[in-house]
């Protein structure tokens, strides 16, 4: 017998290659572990960018300061546009597309209100053409019922909301799409009034989402309907066309516009009983706390 070696007892050799064994397994576990916290905690965060209720999507714009307004140099820029500044700005949630017949109708099933003008005109209400010829008052009362049957408060949104969710994240660029004229290099990047009628590919309302989403994934920031606002005309120069308090806010231009009234910072106003078939609307809603 060697004396200098110390012998070991049979299977005593395989146990920490064993130990390792087990060591290994439980390693593995918790990566995958890890891994699955990390996958769900991604899936958290994508669902609070994105909602959806009552068939409507939306898309979260966060917390920060944003530049609005239009330089005095922007081509095509009206005398009542407020200065390129900065706001700040809590998160919200707003509509990726403007409200649709299809959406509008399972309101006035629900509530009874009176259809709008142009309900029944075959050139305007097709299902994904976007609701038209609503007043401000019927818009308000959507936002309510929506408010009722989610739980969570629903309104239109405010001049700032809406022109930092049109600009898409771009800054002191005319357009959601940048400094590109909507028709330039034979490319129709909005549904609006062209030299050509229906050069853009529609003679009346396009279906919502037809054209390129901007940078928030939002579609017909440019075009199509001129969507009303929350916000009461305010004149921001003396002398200014209208009386303030009368009037409320419409944004984006229309089908029937030109490529002026397309650009973000452009502002138009009308009478809140007024409607007509090239006004609709979006919808804001409440976003998450903010961090």
């Amino acid at each position: 017998m060697d004396r200098g070696h110390r012998h070991l007892e049979p299977g005593r050799r395989d146990r920490p290659a064993a130990g390792r064994r087990r060591t290994n397994r439980r390693t593995l576990g918790l990566l995958f572990l890890s891994l699955g916290w990390i996958v769900a905690f991604a899936c958290c965060v994508q669902a609070q960018t994105t909602l959806e209720a009552q068939s409507i999507r939306f898309r979260l714009i966060p917390q920060g300061w944003y530049f609005v307004g239009s330089p005095p140099n922007e081509t095509g820029r009206y005398a009542d546009e407020a200065p390129s500044h900065k706001v700040h700005l809590k998160p919200f949630y707003i509509g990726e597309t403007e409200i649709t017949n299809a959406q509008y109708g399972r309101f006035l099933k629900a509530t009874g209100h009176r259809a709008p003008l142009y309900w029944q005109d075959k050139n305007l209400n097709g299902p994904n053409q976007p609701v038209v010829g609503v007043t401000w008052h019927d818009a308000a009362a959507f936002c309510q019922w929506l408010t009722q049957v989610t739980g969570v408060v629903h309104k239109l949104p405010t001049e700032d909301q809406w022109e930092v969710a049109a600009r898409g994240g771009l800054v002191s660029q005319p357009y959601p799409w940048g400094d590109q004229a909507p028709e330039a290099g034979g490319v129709y990047r909005a549904n609006f009034r062209t030299a050509s009628p229906g050069a853009a590919g529609f003679s009346f309302t396009a279906p919502v989402g037809s054209f390129a989403a901007n940078g928030y994934g939002l579609f017909d920031m440019a075009g199509n309907v001129a969507e009303w606002c929350q916000d009461r005309y305010v004149p921001l120069r003396a002398g200014g066309p209208f009386k303030p308090g009368v009037l409320r806010l419409l944004k984006g231009g229309s089908w029937i516009s030109g490529a002026r009234d397309l650009r973000s910072a452009a502002r138009q106003a009308a009478p809140p009983s007024y409607a007509d078939g090239y006004i609709g609307f979006r919808v804001v809603r409440g976003g998450p706390p903010a961090p």
